[in-house]
């Protein structure tokens, strides 16, 4: 399989985005729901487990870039990549402290241990007033500090969308690479049924956390793209938004759980409906949104790109991995 379709639509945004800057925010919009379905997707779309706290991995990766610039910004354009990183590791030793015990449950166990990471987690940066507590991180006159005021504004609009178009062609990467390795076959395995891998010498727990944390890390870098860099802040009520979950999920079932190329519509799809009903109906979209992801499970089990797939020929399903 070849990865046509995903790296058409990225190099198409990443275009976009760089040679009509005043239209970087809407594509940055677009990008996000994408990536954030793909990050979900690796994880629960290859092991079948329903996680809940994603929204403290997009946390981690904003928190990380966030404190760099907000405390040394005389580190000037090294705090950007220093950031990042810094985000990314965060988020990925979350979720392996959390996943070293989490997943060794199974099912619902597994879902409700990990409803309240993204509440811990808000309650304890609040309540000690770690960076900036619940006043957050307003990041204006530190970006132009470090990066000087155009590059900062650049990185604003243009920088932080090709940022995130990067996180979800690493995402679709990151896909096919685990999918075409031995820990593919291990995690399809498990998502038949957990118990006949084990039998067969399979450590569920060793393949479930490499899923779990590659999930975690491109979250983080989501986080750090879309609301330091992006937003020049990083308030504990944003980027902890609970919604941010449901979203995920969404996007991933509508496109398609498992697939690469499943998140990626997903992700088209939810915006336009989302977008739509809020043109015609204001404060129906959660509503309109849970109707239609009903009728996609319902009707499209598989998701749109799974169904798809179903119908064609096998050398334009290769399109559509």
């Amino acid at each position: 399989m070849k990865p046509h379709v995903p790296l058409l639509i990225y190099l198409l945004l990443i275009v976009v985005a760089v040679a009509f800057p005043q239209y970087a925010k809407t594509v940055a919009t677009i990008a996000f729901f994408m990536a954030l379905g793909q990050a979900v997707n690796i994880f629960v779309g290859l092991t079948g487990y329903v996680d809940f706290g994603y929204v403290a991995f997009l946390a981690m990766g904003a928190y990380g870039l966030g404190v760099v610039v907000y405390y040394w910004p005389q580190l000037g354009m090294l705090a950007l990549p220093l950031g990042v990183l810094l985000g990314v590791a965060m988020a990925a030793s979350l979720a392996m402290a959390v996943g070293a015990i989490a997943l060794r449950l199974r099912g619902a166990y597994f879902a409700i241990a990990t409803i309240g990471v993204n509440e811990g987690i808000k309650h304890l940066i609040v309540g000690a007033n770690l960076w900036g507590g619940g006043a957050g991180l307003i990041l204006g006159t530190s970006m132009f500090r470090a990066f000087g005021r155009d590059a900062a504004l650049w990185l604003a609009n243009v920088g932080s969308t090709v940022l995130i178009l990067a996180t979800g062609l690493l995402a679709v990467v990151a896909m096919y690479l685990i999918q075409a390795s031995r820990a593919g076959y291990a995690l399809a395995a498990i998502r038949q049924d957990e118990d006949a891998a084990k039998a067969m010498g399979i450590n569920p727990t060793k393949y479930k956390l490499l899923a779990f944390t590659t999930s975690a890390s491109l979250s983080g870098l989501l986080g750090a793209a879309y609301y330091p860099l992006g937003n020049m802040q990083v308030f504990p009520e944003n980027v902890f938004f609970i919604e941010y979950i449901l979203d995920g999920l969404a996007v991933m079932f509508i496109g398609g759980a498992g697939t690469v190329t499943g998140p990626i519509i997903g992700g088209l799809v939810y915006i336009l409906a989302r977008d739509l009903v809020g043109s015609f109906l204001p404060g129906m979209q959660v509503l309109a949104i849970a109707a239609l992801l009903m009728l996609i499970v319902i009707l499209l089990p598989r998701g749109v790109v799974g169904t798809l797939r179903q119908h064609l020929p096998p050398g334009v399903r290769e399109w559509l991995p």
